[in-house]
């Protein structure tokens, strides 16, 4: 089975960016891309967000999250995750480490025990692509963000010739996050819940 795994894993080629229309807390936020590049045993990933002029009143500036790692027995093992502004100032970066990840934000560098599956959220959501056309979802994913190290459960449902996705925080399930995929394993929207209420919403 893992000689079926990786051969399918070094077969596995991905190279594709997508534009998308971004909301937060309901608002037009401006637009983001999301770019995904898998290539054998390694991948990088990265989403660029352009706020409109709305969002810009409210601080947010132009930024690019951005991950890298390798792909082990289908498992995909960042070793770094960081946010920059386009103007290259760092915002934070997350170096994993195995069991650890060491974390710099807001000038501060902390080092966290983490799951030896822990994941930034780009790599996740380069991994749940993965294993839908692998056909081995997970049961829970383990996130690892700038702030805390998170386990979310995992449901999947059958919609619109797609796949929806949903990942709840356990055990508070204060947080949601819903990944709607295309038949052909396209992200096509991407929605943040935090108490009941939509965070953040990007679709295409």
């Amino acid at each position: 089975m893992k000689k079926i795994l990786l051969l399918s894993v070094l077969l596995f080629s991905v190279s594709q960016a997508a534009q998308y229309k971004v909301k937060v807390k309901g608002t037009d936020a401006g637009k983001a891309e999301l770019n995904i590049i898998v290539k054998g045993n390694t991948y990088s990933t990265a989403l660029t967000l352009y706020p409109n002029m709305l969002a810009k009143m409210f601080g947010i500036t132009n930024m690019k999250d951005a991950s890298r790692g390798v792909i082990q027995q289908g498992h995909f093992q960042p070793k770094k995750y960081q946010r920059k502004t386009l103007k290259g100032k760092l915002l934070f970066v997350v170096s994993f480490l195995g069991k650890q990840a060491k974390k710099t934000y807001k000038g501060k560098t902390t080092t966290v025990n983490i799951h030896t599956l822990g994941q930034d959220p780009l790599t996740q959501i380069a991994q749940i692509q993965f294993d839908l056309k692998q056909h081995t979802l997970a049961d829970r994913y383990h996130l690892i963000t700038e702030k805390s190290a998170r386990t979310y459960t995992v449901n999947r449902k059958n919609v619109n010739n797609g796949t929806l996705v949903t990942l709840t925080e356990t055990p508070s399930a204060k947080r949601v996050l819903r990944l709607w995929f295309s038949g052909n394993g396209e992200l096509l929207r991407m929605q943040k819940e935090k108490r009941g209420k939509i965070d953040f919403d990007m679709s295409r």
